[in-house]
């Protein structure tokens, strides 16, 4: 009798093996949640990153050209004319606009002017954000690039005047019939062709 009980009572090689796999197949399952849980926090974490680089990227593309004001430049070392406005196509790794921007923060109270040089640029799908330390540059003025967005399938340009649209704007130093443009647009392509249009102010004009 005894004996009997204990045969009936053990846990067969079958069963054994059952639990076994219910045990493996809920350890696969967790893996996957837990695989997924981590992939989708990144995937968030990375969203909510480049959300913020471009909310970032879009108030300094606003403050700089909501800044502009009516100033020659041009750099030195070159046989390029002064212009007050330079705005053109964008081209592979070349500068898109540039022009002078003042209100310049300073907050170590250096002493230099409030006017500012300024250049975007698209390279190597990056908007890039080239400054100079002063409107007129020479020998040994602080040339600086700022990476605003990287990861652009492709970026275009146009400026506007009223209800008139061109993909370049060039007001040369001392013309006087060319009027400026009142507003930049940007249109950026990110990947799976994600476009976002942008519309900025051209500060100082009329």
């Amino acid at each position: 009798m005894t004996g009997a009980r204990s045969a009936q009572s053990g846990i067969s090689l079958m069963e054994t093996l059952i639990a076994l796999f219910v045990v493996a197949l809920l350890a696969t399952a967790g893996g996957i949640m837990l695989t997924q849980t981590l992939r989708g926090t990144r995937l968030l974490e990375e969203r909510g990153t480049a959300a913020t680089r471009l909310q970032s990227a879009m108030s300094i593309l606003r403050d700089d050209f909501s800044s502009f004001v009516d100033r020659a430049s041009r750099t030195d070392g070159t046989s390029e004319l002064p212009s007050r406005f330079y705005g053109q196509p964008v081209r592979s790794a070349d500068r898109v606009v540039t022009f002078v921007r003042n209100s310049w923060s300073n907050p170590g109270d250096l002493p230099r002017s409030d006017l500012q040089r300024l250049e975007y640029r698209f390279e190597d799908g990056a908007l890039i954000r080239r400054s100079w330390s002063a409107p007129d540059t020479a020998p040994g003025t602080i040339v600086s690039d700022q990476v605003l967005l990287t990861g652009l399938d492709e970026m275009s340009v146009r400026y506007g005047r009223e209800r008139t649209w061109k993909t370049d704007w060039i007001v040369a130093a001392g013309s006087t019939e060319t009027e400026f443009p009142d507003k930049v647009e940007f249109v950026f392509t990110f990947a799976e062709d994600d476009t976002m249009r942008a519309v900025f102010r051209l500060g100082g004009t009329e």
